[in-house]
């Protein structure tokens, strides 16, 4: 299991913004997964986190899985989300994205959260579009690579070959 590095400024992942959740995500098996426990300053209705913080986790997971599989920075282009159960503020649940497939310039994703008997409460599909061109030094930069694995660094670093990486 593989600890990946956090955008500075992300609301999401970001570990020095005081406002956001702080996600610690790793890389196992193919799998971008994470513990989460979202608190009541995510409040839909009344002890339900919003759905809209629902997805945006899930977004974050499935970008992180399809650049770690295919080594291209993905841009949300549509998605189909479903929600199953209420997502419980203070609750313990685990969520999990993976890359599906590539059709040209189609990237598709999916990413889901379950509770503590594994029952899925929301999903998502997705389609991504990768942006022109590899990630360049300064897109690299943004990243606290402080606490990811050396496997994890040679993926965000190495060159693509025939666009694909494998972990």
């Amino acid at each position: 299991m593989s600890l990946l590095p956090v955008e500075y400024k992300s609301f999401f992942v970001g570990s020095n913004r005081e406002d956001g959740l702080g996600l610690r995500l790793v890389y196992e098996d193919g799998l971008v997964s994470c513990d989460l426990d979202v608190d009541k300053r995510f409040e839909g209705y009344e002890n339900v986190v919003h759905g809209g913080m629902l997805f945006g986790i899930l977004d974050v997971m499935m970008w992180y899985a399809v650049f770690l599989t295919t080594r291209k920075v993905g841009l949300t282009r549509k998605t189909d989300m479903d929600f199953l159960k209420p997502v419980l503020c203070d609750t313990a649940y685990h969520a999990r994205a993976r890359f599906l497939r590539m059709e040209e310039k189609d990237i598709y994703a999916s990413a889901w959260i379950e509770d503590k008997n594994h029952e899925i409460c929301a999903e998502v599909t997705a389609l991504f579009r990768a942006k022109k061109g590899l990630p360049d030094e300064e897109f690299m930069s943004r990243f606290d690579f402080s606490d990811a694995s050396p496997q994890v660094k040679e993926i965000f670093f190495s060159p693509s070959d025939n666009g694909s990486v494998k972990f």
